[in-house]
């Protein structure tokens, strides 16, 4: 499984996976081991206890990679933060151009 597929709650060609990970719940998990208020070990178990599955070591990598496109400024990181909730937000209601995990692997450069 791979990591988009889990937050949109589908792989490419539509089909349903299991251990859906809730956006709001994963940004705010991203947010609080940004800020150091969780370890990674810590992290990894608040997406296991909200989705019913651990993460697989390649989720995690891709959570890791993106984390590591906030960068720069406060500011710069802030507005980064932002786009990433937007992006997965609009992913989860499957708005059209955020459908696939592929779109938004792409509409966030990972």
């Amino acid at each position: 499984m791979a990591l988009y597929d889990r937050l949109l709650g589908h792989d490419d060609a539509g089909v349903r996976v299991e251990g859906k990970i809730p956006v709001h719940a994963f940004q705010a998990t991203l947010a609080e081991f940004g800020r150091g208020s969780l370890t990674g070990l810590q992290a990894e178990a608040v997406v296991a206890s909200v989705s019913g599955l651990a993460l697989t070591t390649g989720e995690k990598g891709e959570a890791q990679t993106l984390l590591a496109t906030v960068t720069g400024t406060a500011v710069q990181k802030l507005a980064r933060a932002k786009e990433i909730d937007d992006v997965l937000l609009l992913a989860e209601l499957n708005a059209t151009g955020y459908e696939t995990p592929t779109q938004v692997k792409a509409r966030l450069g990972v």
